[in-house]
Order: structure tokens, then sequence, then C-alpha cells
């Protein structure tokens, strides 16, 4: 049975994978590569930490039989930095753990054992919504946004890759220079139900950093009372 393939003219899904099973990683690895989309596979949780805010993945897919604390970190960790969809694969059901791995900001908790067929299914499933709304490309006269490689180019043509919850607040922003986003409003789009105002404000500041030191261009983003603006002056 064929499954539906990402759309062609559209950019390649990345699927990035957390699994430290020696037997299972390659073979999830292997069935998502088979489908013509690219695999970012990691075996280690501490790597996959410290590797998580390089990475733009469209879809996370976390299968660790770490200590549930160390589940929970890498979940929120995740969630911090990317709007992807989330799926934690558990070894057992567990009620509480599923209920508080959704508060952290998972999309789907999944128990095994899971066969290949479910797997690639789910994968499918996700990652489409990662295709289905594609994001236009936004200029103004000091900064071009390119959805095709998820970066913002600035006056000196720097360009800064940004992560994918960086993306989409700065194009939410760019869409209506001068006007304040309301923090709710921001937090709603960009994350959903999962969002609240310290990670807002935490990705709010590096995006700064990042456009200040890579680009030059500082003050693009103004804080105002209860919400935040784009300034193209």
């Amino acid at each position: 049975m064929s499954h539906p393939s990402p759309n062609p003219a559209q950019s390649t899904p990345r699927v990035f994978i957390v699994c430290d099973q020696d037997a299972t990683a390659p073979i999830w690895g292997y069935i998502i590569r088979e489908k013509g989309l690219i695999a970012i596979l990691e075996t280690s949780t501490q790597r996959a930490m410290d590797r998580s805010s390089e990475e733009i993945p469209d879809l996370i897919i976390i299968d660790v039989n770490a200590p549930h604390l160390e589940r929970m970190n890498l979940c929120r960790k995740f969630r911090s930095l990317s709007a992807s969809p989330i799926l934690l694969f558990l070894p057992y059901n567990n009620e509480l753990e599923i209920l508080e791995a959704y508060q952290n900001g998972v999309d789907e908790c999944v128990v095994k054992p899971i066969s290949p067929a479910i797997f690639l299914a789910k994968i499918i499933a996700w990652s489409r919504r990662s295709w289905s709304e594609p994001m236009k490309p936004r200029q103004t006269g000091r900064l071009k946004l390119d959805p095709s490689h998820r970066s913002a180019i600035g006056k000196n043509k720097s360009e800064i890759k940004l992560t994918n919850l960086e993306f989409r607040l700065l194009h939410l922003l760019m869409s209506r220079p001068g006007y304040v986003f309301p923090a709710e409003e921001i937090i709603q789009t960009v994350w959903g139900a999962e969002g609240d105002i310290v990670l807002l404000k935490n990705v709010v500041y590096r995006l700064r950093k990042k456009m200040e030191e890579e680009t030059g261009e500082a003050h693009l983003i103004k804080t105002w009372p209860g919400g935040y603006s784009f300034v193209d002056e």
C-alpha cells in the first residue's frame, strides 16, 4: 500500500529522531529515508539536546528508554526551540507520564510496541501539517525572510539561520511592520496552546541577539507594554 508523498514543490521535510536503542534507531532512520524524507538520527539524549538548537526539523521523534525526568527535559528543550510536532514514544502505558508529556508540549504519545507500518503512517500524517501551510517570503527595507532556507538576510547580505519558532515569530511580526502584536496573539499563532510568555521572551531575546551579531541590524523588534512590533525604519 502506497503512502502520500510530500509535495515536490516544497523543501524535503526533515525528521529529527532521538532513539537510544541500537536495534531500533537504524530501522526508524531507514524507514524515513526510504520514504524520501531527511532523517537526522541521534542516539544520545545529551548530544540530541546539544544539537537541538542547530537543527531545523519539521518533525521530532523522541524514542528513548531514559528515566522519566530525562525524557520530559528533552521534550521541554525541543518545545522551547521549535513549534514542529513532537511525537514521544513510551516503553509502557503510564497515564501520569502521558499527561505530563502533553503539558510539556508533546503532540502525541505513542505506547510501544509499534509496527513499522504504523510508525510510517504517523510520520506522514504529522509531517503533512508542516507541508500543508508553506510560508511566503517577506521583505522590508532592512530584512528579507527566505522560507525555503528558513533564514533571514540583512542589508549587508549576511544570512541568519533561524529555528522554527524564531522564523514563525519574525514572519508574523513582519506581516504588519509597525503594528504592535499583543503577546497573547503571538503565542497563539506561533505556539498554540503550548506557549507562554516566558517562551516568547526567550525567543525574542535569541532572535534579537542573532540579528544584531550576524547582520548588525539591531532594534528590529521593539517591546511594548503587552506586545511586540517589527520596526522597519
